[in-house]
């Protein structure tokens, strides 16, 4: 009885986490009808501010919008589809930005004793120590390259 609670548990789980990607994906794709509000310099700012609003340090800021920088300039420009295309490559950046300011906040201000707890990984961006709170970051920030790329680019 109890290995048929459990498997209901993790499918919950499970399909739990495929109507939120599902839902970042619908909504990546109703805005790529539009081009962002934003440009990419001015989401990437507004990203740093609510960071730092909410318990990052700069050390963890710096380590993090250096390699979100890094990954979104890696998207391809010519490979935009659409809407997209007309809109360019710093909109589509931008979106990316905006997609993962939903996924991190409301995370609320002041710091987290759970949320600076570091981790053993095997190693993302260079560091095999990662607080849950950076963690948390680059796992939205995969989540969102992920949904804009399914949303806004061709191939």
């Amino acid at each position: 009885m109890l290995g048929k609670e459990t498997n209901r548990g993790r499918l919950a789980i499970v399909v739990t986490g495929l109507a939120l990607a599902f839902a970042c994906s619908s909504s990546m794709a109703y805005g790529a009808q539009r081009c962002s509000p934003k440009s990419y310099h001015e989401a990437q700012s507004a990203m740093t501010r609510r960071l730092l609003a909410t318990g990052y340090s700069k050390t963890q800021v710096n380590f993090l919008m250096r390699n979100a920088d890094r990954i979104t300039s890696a998207l391809p420009a010519d490979k935009l589809d659409g809407n997209a295309k007309a809109c360019g490559i710093d909109s589509a950046k931008a979106y990316v930005f905006g997609c993962l300011d939903k996924q991190l906040f409301p995370l609320k201000s002041g710091t987290n004793a759970l949320l600076d707890d570091e981790k053993q990984t095997k190693g993302f961006w260079g560091r095999k120590r990662l607080t849950v709170r950076e963690l948390r970051f680059i796992g939205g920030l995969h989540g969102c390259l992920g949904a804009a790329k399914e949303s806004l680019f061709r191939g």
